[in-house]
């Protein structure tokens, strides 16, 4: 099935961040004042566009409409994905958070600030470093934000930090308390390990051991838990408040502050393999729907497996909250699935919920960030220089078509490697043109390379997996230098 470029029916200020994974991927932020009547850039660099009052309250009573929609006029998007850092547009520029493990001359951990709005100069490398900021100690490994706050957070760790992205400067920095223990997966996990941004709401989700802590920005606090077996990338829809949060090896997550061996969290047995309820269903998906903190389990009786619905190891999720589709990683089985969450049917007495579900084989991409003004999913491959594209619209309706290929060369010689956990992966509109682009960071921390989607896009075959050449994906790859002031 050839790619369906349709005309966007509907468009909203959008402010976008970080994909999980994580990590993500990060989450992002709108801002929130009347919108002008013709898309532009406002004083602070926020790409202004309007969307009917239709187009945000179509959404069926049963899903998670109480925390976005209901006709407020104005509806916050972010990046439906969680990951090593947020992308924030404010003061005229798009601003990276990298968390690095580079220390600075003091030997405190820090944050490198990334103009990711330069031109650049391709493949060549530029400059392109704005600041560092000092987080002291220890290291972050995760960050999101919008236009009115940055939050980092550590996998390592218990600490959490506040940052003015106007000034790029440390505001708060606190622990999460004793009652926080650790998370575990294949090669990820640990006290915090992604964060998205509710912008509508003020506060930020972030992904811990035993579910979901909510951090209120006004009060710098945080105010509650959702208890859900832990993910290691999550994914968020911000119009419909959701949480898509996939699950595995929960029972390897613990609390030793407990005393003994620890306790493993409480939600671990909650989700049940469908059939008599006496299987717990060890690999899944939670949906979160946090307007009342009700979790839902993932059923699909069609599926590969239906009791593990979304594959074995479900590593990563990305949500489009345009479309409501969403996109979680296999791991285990290497492909990646596709669900439309547009048709969802919500069961609040069984906390279950069923959706149209499509597999697109043969992808062994976990890292996941969705750009919703697109609707495309761009994928990379943990601690590897491979990575995908694929067009969500076509694939929830059993396209298997993508483009894949892998990373040039650094500048400084050397090939380009992914992070792993928290996933370095976030998508968003550029500043610049107004393009659909991805950003990676090497694991080496000096280099951001932001991609431009369309560049990929138009490689497409129909209803064909596609391999780019070295040099086509090139033609889409700018690396911005991190360590360098620009």
């Amino acid at each position: 099935m050839k790619r369906r470029l349709s005309p966007l029916p509907f468009v909203v200020a959008i402010l976008l961040a970080t994909a999980s994974g994580c990590g993500g991927c990060g989450g992002g932020g709108a801002n929130q004042g009347q919108p002008e009547p013709d898309a532009a850039f406002d004083s602070s660099g926020v790409l202004d566009v309007t969307m009917p009052m239709e187009a945000m309250t179509d959404a069926p009573a049963s899903d998670g409409g109480g925390d976005g929609d209901g006709g407020l006029g104005m509806i916050p998007v972010s990046a439906g994905g969680t990951g090593a850092f947020g992308v924030v547009t404010v003061g005229g520029k798009q601003k990276l958070y990298l968390p690095t493990t580079r220390s600075n001359a003091s030997g405190d951990s820090m944050i490198a600030v990334v103009d990711v709005g330069v031109p650049g100069n391709g493949i060549a490398g530029a400059p392109a470093l704005i600041t560092t900021i000092d987080l002291g100690q220890p290291f972050a490994n995760t960050t999101a934000g919008d236009s009115s706050m940055v939050v980092a957070a550590a996998t390592g760790s218990p600490d959490v930090w506040l940052i003015d992205p106007t000034t790029d400067t440390l505001v708060k920095h606190f622990t999460l308390d004793a009652s926080f223990g650790q998370s575990s997966f294949s090669l990820g996990g640990g006290y915090v390990t992604g964060i998205a941004m509710d912008s509508a709401n003020h506060r930020a989700i972030l992904a811990v051991w035993n579910g979901f802590a909510v951090l209120d920005l006004q009060t710098q606090s945080i105010t509650s838990v959702i208890q859900a077996p832990p993910s290691e990338n999550f994914g968020f829809d911000s119009v419909h408040g959701l949480v898509y949060a996939p699950f595995y090896d929960c029972t390897y997550s613990i609390n030793k502050s407990e005393g003994g061996s620890g306790v493993m969290p409480s939600a671990c047995t909650t989700p049940r393999a469908p059939g008599d309820g006496g299987t717990v269903m060890t690999d899944g998906l939670s949906v979160i729907r946090l307007s009342d903190s009700t979790v839902f389990t993932y059923e699909d009786p069609n599926a590969l497996d239906p009791t593990k619905p979304v594959g074995s190891e479900p590593d990563s999720a990305g949500a489009d909250p345009m479309r409501q589709l969403v996109v979680v990683a296999s791991e285990g089985s290497s492909y990646e699935n596709v669900l439309d969450f547009s048709k969802a049917s919500f069961d609040t007495a069984s906390k279950r919920v069923t959706a149209p579900h499509e597999v697109v084989q043969n992808l062994p991409y976990m890292g996941i960030a969705v750009d919703p003004t697109s609707h495309v999913v761009f994928l990379e491959a943990e601690g590897s220089n491979m990575i995908a594209w694929m067009d969500l619209l076509s694939a929830s309706q059993g396209d298997q078509g993508s483009v894949s290929g892998t990373m040039p060369d650094l500048p400084t010689s050397g090939t380009f490697a992914n992070l792993g956990d928290p996933h370095g992966a976030a998508a968003a509109t550029s500043i610049i043109g107004g393009k659909s682009v991805a950003f990676l960071a090497d694991g080496r921390w000096q280099w951001v390379a932001r991609i431009d989607l369309a560049t990929l896009a138009a490689l497409e075959q129909s209803d064909a997996s596609v391999a780019a050449t070295n040099a086509q994906i090139a033609a889409a790859v700018t690396y911005l230098d991190a360590t360098t002031k620009e």
